[in-house]
């Protein structure tokens, strides 16, 4: 038995459209998890929020206001998460895959706008909401330049006193298309940081390109999360990435349920 146990917290996906599967996948979480999609949900517990937005880009008054707005709809938020996705300003996708468009950041440059978007957020949430980064997958474009390194990650969080939220599948993508091992990646990330985990199986083909397809955890990545609670002791939060079937959402929540109680 460990002797932490983290909250699973789901996030509120289209299944939550659905009011009867909604309160299905409610009762086997402990809270939940909002997403930009569902800032008019009013089910009770959301307590964290992960948002699409990159914390390393400049961010204008617009999406300021954006956001602003987003807070003040959901006043029990204990952890904020965001993204550093590509290192441009642009957002061209190519079946999927950041392109290089728009201006360029430096790495100095996305360090600046994490320090500027960070101080914004605590000055409207104060204190008590933590704020964490996820880390992004990698894809073989200059686009994904700077953003996945982990040295880069941990000087984000070290100049702003951030938390990892680390989705282990885009650290094998990461791994996989960079050609290093995943152990080998993870040990660059600051994992000392560490507060919550997002899981899901990706799909690593031999000879190709890995990518996040969100597919149902298998026992590989079961145990894995097992590992890494058992390392790291700080995790809080465990959330399952999977949306296509209720049924098999359900069953795996109960799985990792089990498997940490």
């Amino acid at each position: 038995m460990l002797n932490n146990i983290p909250q699973i917290v789901t996030p509120i996906s289209h299944q939550f459209e659905n009011e009867v599967f909604a309160r299905e996948i409610i009762a086997v979480s402990d809270c939940l998890e909002v997403r930009e999609r569902s800032l008019e949900s009013e089910w009770p517990n959301q307590h964290l929020f992960h948002i699409d937005i990159d914390l390393t880009h400049k961010w204008d008054d617009n999406l300021k206001e954006y956001l602003k707005n987003a807070f003040i709809k959901k006043p029990d938020l204990k952890l904020v998460t965001l993204q550093a996705t590509r290192c441009c300003k642009g957002e061209k996708l190519l079946d999927g895959i950041f392109q290089l468009n728009g201006k360029v950041y430096t790495r100095d440059e996305m360090l600046d706008y994490s320090m500027e978007n960070t101080q914004w957020i605590r000055n409207i949430l104060g204190s008590k909401v933590l704020i964490g980064l996820e880390n992004n997958n990698y894809y073989p474009t200059p686009a994904y330049d700077i953003i996945t390194d982990g040295d880069f990650i941990a000087k984000v969080l070290e100049k702003n006193n951030l938390f990892l939220l680390l989705d282990i599948a885009h650290a094998m993508v990461t791994a996989h298309n960079k050609k290093i091992s995943y152990n080998q990646y993870i040990a660059t990330l600051p994992l000392d940081k560490l507060i919550q985990l997002h899981i899901c199986q990706p799909e690593l083909p031999e000879g190709g390109i890995a990518r996040d397809t969100h597919n149902e955890p298998n026992d590989e990545m079961y145990l894995e999360v097992i590992r890494l609670i058992e390392k790291y002791p700080a995790i809080k939060y465990l959330t399952i990435e999977y949306y296509r079937d209720k049924d098999i959402l359900i069953d795996s929540i109960k799985k990792l349920r089990q498997l940490i109680s």
